[in-house]
């Protein structure tokens, strides 16, 4: 093969390259309005708390933590309906915006996963709600330093459905947002205060052998905005890039 013909096959490698990512950019490039779209719904939750940001020194945790997070909420109807009608109306907004991009590019996303995930997680939520049982007695927190009814929350409904989401968008930051939010649920709904770090950690921090655990002294308001930003940044990076390969 001649210098001519191997300059032209690298080319013709590198223009296939190309066209191969603008058509993978422009079929997922729409994800960064699901990913705004809960931003805004994690953001807009921080109404639902009484004392969101403000400190307070009696707290009065109703549970289920409908609020999402287990502090002082103005009130547990209107947490429950937030999250119960708000998340399927998410969902239906962002059905509408896959369909209008499909009809407009010519280019399908099978967001259906994400749907099923967030609405199937939901419902077994309020099933797992509905069956009788109280706030953790003091000996077993003692015993168990965790506590599994406390993930009955809304907030893992969300996070499971970004993980699914992640999956049809090939997205890793996505994948990285619902984790995040799944962990900062976990352990901030499992644990007997908000914010509580157990002695292990303490310990693994000072070097303290006798500590006794402690807390952090922030607030349902600061933990929602750490779990709604890499949303917040993901949309951003993802809109930009989108808007670029849109206009080649």
């Amino acid at each position: 093969m001649s210098p001519a013909d191997t300059g032209e096959a690298e080319r013709t490698l590198v223009e296939l390259r190309r066209l191969r990512q603008r058509t993978h950019a422009r079929a997922h490039g729409g994800a960064w309005l699901p990913a705004a779209g809960v931003a805004a719904l994690l953001l807009l939750s921080i109404a639902l708390y009484r004392y969101p940001f403000e400190p307070a020194y009696a707290i009065t945790a109703e549970y289920p933590y409908w609020a999402g997070l287990p502090d002082q909420q103005r009130s547990p109807l209107a947490s429950y309906l937030f999250w119960f009608l708000g998340t399927p109306l998410l969902i239906a907004v962002i059905g509408a915006w896959y369909r209008w991009r499909s009809r407009q590019l010519g280019l399908r996303v099978a967001w259906w996963p994400f749907a099923g995930t967030a609405l199937g997680v939901l419902v077994l939520l309020a099933i797992l709600a509905a069956v009788p049982k109280g706030p953790p007695s003091d000996e077993l927190i003692a015993n168990t330093g965790f506590w599994w009814q406390g993930l009955l929350t809304p907030l893992l409904p969300i996070a499971a459905a970004l993980v699914a989401l992640a999956r049809v968008e090939r997205s890793l930051g996505l994948a990285v947002a619902g984790v995040w939010i799944a962990l900062l649920a976990v352990w901030l709904c499992g644990n007997p205060r908000l914010g509580y770090l157990p002695p292990w950690v303490i310990q693994l921090i000072d070097g303290n052998p006798d500590a006794l655990g402690g807390e952090l002294a922030l607030r349902p308001g600061h933990y929602l905005v750490l779990m709604a930003l890499p949303l917040v940044i993901f949309a951003a990076v993802r809109a930009r890039r989108s808007r670029r390969y849109a206009g080649e």
